[in-house]
């Protein structure tokens, strides 16, 4: 049976950017190519050190949801199949760490 199962997840990481909106839109540019049909927030960019340079560190918070359709003959064994989906599709990249949620379907 063919499950849509609606996920959330949240993280932090920091890059090497030339500026604000260099290190968001890179953020932005590497999940969508993890996860092209997520809907994806840049929740917070801060610099990492004091002192302007050219190639500046950044922190960034950021949140990304989206359904994932899996196959599955229950809810639980759906929602447990799209954790997992995710959980590897960002394996190795340096979002890996998100956290998950699934996310209710009254909310979804």
């Amino acid at each position: 049976m063919q499950h849509l199962v609606a996920l959330r997840g949240a993280g932090r990481v920091e890059l090497a950017a030339y500026g604000l909106a260099d290190a968001e839109h890179q953020v932005e540019k590497e999940l969508r190519a993890l996860w092209p049909e997520a809907t994806i927030a840049v929740l917070d960019v801060a610099r990492s050190e004091g002192g302007s340079r050219i190639v500046e560190e950044f922190r960034i918070r950021y949140r990304v949801q989206g359904t994932v359709a899996v196959t599955a003959d229950t809810e639980d064994e759906a929602r447990k199949s799209a954790l997992r989906v995710l959980r590897q599709r960002f394996t190795g990249s340096r979002f890996e760490l998100v956290t998950w949620d699934v996310v209710p379907s009254a909310a979804a």
